[in-house]
């Protein structure tokens, strides 16, 4: 399974790294929970299944292809309803999905995870609180590389609507865990976050164009996070 390489980050949750994107996977009482399925390098239920002989119940972040990828692979399967024409227009092989709601609380015993719809970089993204424990899974909104915000259903506005709503909670949760880049940041970059994508949107960013995409898209730099946008 060279695609894949694990890393405990405390008892009963991992990160499974896959190059530049990374899924977790969370041990209950009875249950386990993979959060996001990758891009589809390998066999990830086949993987999982060494590091947990538990029934698995996926939640997923995000509908983007990195994602979802091996989606198919696992019975059980969670996404905001906000997301599902999103991901069925990204995927000609879309699987159905079970609803999951702002609000809702999946608790596996050992860990209790609370659902915070942020919308802006998807419709229906989504984080994860685990309010005890002081940590958030932010999938691709809350990290310190560059953020997709160009194509349909990217939107700048909702995006820093979503970081206003997490400033609110800043005081439940210590860490926010990431989908990309480096493994953790600290609460804070919410903070910056919605500070920088209000500078993008008002002009006062100078963007530089991205070759691999053409020149069409500018990465936008500023307080130390970045943002892909038109």
């Amino acid at each position: 399974m060279q695609n894949y390489t694990t890393n405990k980050i405390m008892e009963g949750f991992y990160s499974i790294e896959e190059g530049f994107v990374r899924c977790f996977l969370i041990e209950g009482h009875k249950e386990a929970l993979l959060v996001d399925t990758g891009v589809g390098s390998g066999d990830l239920k086949k993987y999982v299944e060494e590091i947990t002989k538990l029934p698995v119940t996926v939640i997923f972040t995000h509908a983007d292809g990195d994602h979802t990828a091996n989606a198919a692979r696992f019975e059980r399967r969670l996404m905001h309803p906000c997301e599902f024409d999103y991901y069925r227009s990204r995927n000609e092989k879309a699987v159905s999905m079970e609803p999951l709601w702002e609000g809702d609380i999946i608790d596996f015993g050992s860990y209790r995870f609370e659902v915070i719809l942020i919308p802006g970089h998807t419709p229906g993204s989504i984080a994860l609180l685990e309010r005890e424990k002081r940590f958030l899974i932010g999938g691709d909104s809350i990290q310190i590389g560059s953020i997709f915000m160009f194509g349909n259903g990217r939107n700048f506005e909702a995006y820093r609507a979503s970081m206003k709503k997490l400033q609110g909670r800043l005081k439940e949760f210590d860490t926010v865990y990431a989908s990309h880049n480096v493994l953790s940041v600290e609460a804070d970059t919410i903070n910056t976050l919605y500070t920088a994508a209000g500078k993008v949107m008002e002009n006062k960013v100078s963007g530089r164009p991205e070759e691999r995409f053409d020149g069409k898209v500018k990465c936008y730099e500023t307080d130390g996070v970045s943002f892909y946008a038109v």
